[in-house]
């Protein structure tokens, strides 16, 4: 199959697949919802490139946005209603870089011959920056449930990199795996930074007077994303079959 008719092909199947994950299996939890949708999102980008995985990112942010505007997301309807302008921009800067990130970083990972060392270096630079950064944020937070929720969040965060990379470098899919972490954690950083610059009143109302920061990683998005990371890290060795797969048609 020609190449160019090969991504077309594919890229149309995988928007298909991420608008039905996205509408009819999205798992409410709180204001926002836990998605499903990162999973074909990083099957194009790891298959057929970085420019399918920024299509599909696209379409994913879209989709979030039409269900926030017609008020399926009740979260996204109260962003929306704050600022629509850069609700949009934030629906379709972190969709697409969910996308298009995972492609670039697994085109790059596949050629680097020292991929053990880097990604171990980086994982234990990580961890320390992030216990770091728990340590600072707890001196300041007088919640008692604040002060037990952040450090297990970020043990299970910690644990979970740990575990990706045993498993990454065991399988020798390391590339699979690593692109399939950066969805997630794009997905939902790009979200935080854009929540928290340009939607702190809203923050700060569903807060009612606590830390914005730790109550919008605690109480809204943290779990949320700890379901989507570690999804993102069981389905890495189906991505890598999918990959091979595709590439003998």
């Amino acid at each position: 199959m020609d190449k160019k008719v090969k991504m077309i092909v594919f890229t149309g199947v995988l928007a298909a697949l991420v608008i039905v994950l996205q509408v009819f299996l999205g798992i409410p939890f709180g204001p926002f919802s836990i998605t499903l949708a990162l999973f074909p999102i990083v099957i194009g980008a790891v298959v057929l490139g970085p420019v399918s995985g920024l299509i599909l990112g696209l379409v994913f942010g879209v989709v979030v946005s039409i269900l926030s505007l017609t008020g399926k997301d009740p979260g996204g309807q109260m962003v929306f209603a704050a600022n629509p302008f850069m609700a949009w921009v934030l629906c379709l800067l972190k969709g697409a870089m969910a996308g298009f990130l995972p492609g670039i970083i697994y085109k790059a990972i596949r050629k680097f011959k020292y991929l053990a060392e880097l990604a171990y270096g980086l994982t234990g630079a990580a961890i320390f920056a992030g216990g770091f950064a728990v340590s600072r944020i707890m001196t300041k937070v007088e919640s008692s449930a604040a002060r037990t929720i952040v450090p297990i969040v970020f043990t299970l965060v910690a644990a979970g990199l740990m575990i990706a990379l045993f498993k990454m470098f065991k399988s020798g899919i390391a590339a699979c795996y690593i692109a399939s972490m950066v969805a997630p954690v794009a997905n939902t950083g790009i979200f935080v930074i854009g929540m928290l610059l340009f939607f702190r009143p809203v923050l700060q109302a569903w807060g009612g007077g606590s830390n914005v920061f730790v109550y919008f990683i605690t109480g809204l998005v943290g779990l949320n994303f700890l379901v989507e990371f570690f999804v993102s890290v069981a389905l890495s060795p189906a991505v890598a079959a999918i990959d091979k797969g595709v590439s003998r048609i």
